[in-house]
């Protein structure tokens, strides 16, 4: 009897070996789902981290400070000058040389200067012979952080109503009451009763004559009472 031997080649089976392991540790390709689950996931990876790169940039830029408001506002239409420009700012500037300088439409400076600055607003006086035109106003400040910022605003200023002319009836009028008060005051003053001269001299030629009646008279009378006395002593 004849035994027979299965023996297999060395390198046939390293093969099989090899080929077993590599299945072991190959994963299995993902289903459809997963592949898409993963796709998902990477896009949303990519946009949080575009968005955080967005914000880290926009953050240094947000620091510095920002004008608010301004009186008058950007394209206000004003019937009379105004007092002042006031621009207010999302935080306080640092008084480090402010400026202000204002152009007519003709692009001329009509004014310049420096703002004052009072917590967060900066205040400049607006010359009151600026009128009938529309002004730029160009403002520069230094923000909190130390970086300076800088802007333009606009608004226009309606003309000064020009004095009315004076008219010739006005004119008469305001000499008429002159004249009239004149003319009463001469006619008071003519209407005003004159003693004559006449009864002066003729007062004056009387009063001595009077004088030597009372005087006669008196003398009569002591002359009387001294008749009377003797008379009665015999």
């Amino acid at each position: 009897m004849s035994l027979q031997t299965n023996r297999s080649h060395p390198s046939t089976a390293t093969t099989d070996r090899r080929a077993r392991a590599a299945a072991v540790v190959r994963p299995a390709p993902l289903a459809g789902p997963a592949r898409l689950l993963v796709a998902v996931l990477a896009a949303l990876a990519t946009l949080a981290a575009t968005l955080l790169l967005g914000v880290a940039g926009a953050v240094p830029a947000q620091a510095h400070d920002r004008i608010i408001s301004s009186d008058p506002a950007d394209g206000a239409q004003l019937a009379t000058a105004p007092a002042a420009l006031t621009m207010t700012f999302s935080t306080e500037p640092l008084a480090v040389e402010p400026q202000v300088v204002v152009t007519d439409t003709a692009g001329a400076v009509v004014a310049q200067g420096s703002p004052t600055i009072e917590g967060t607003s900066a205040t400049f006086p607006w010359p009151a012979e600026l009128t009938g035109d529309t002004y730029t106003v160009a403002w520069r400040v230094v923000s909190s952080d130390g970086h300076p910022i800088e802007g333009t605003f606009s608004f226009a200023v309606a003309a000064a109503p020009e004095p009315a002319p004076t008219t010739a009836s006005e004119e008469t009028a305001a000499v008429t009451p002159s004249a009239t008060e004149d003319t009463t005051t001469e006619a008071t003053t003519s209407a005003a009763p004159e003693e004559p001269e006449g009864a002066d001299d003729e007062g004056r030629s009387i009063a001595p004559l009077l004088i030597g009646i009372g005087v006669l008279a008196a003398a009569a009378v002591v002359v009387a009472v001294l008749i009377v006395r003797r008379r009665q002593q015999d």
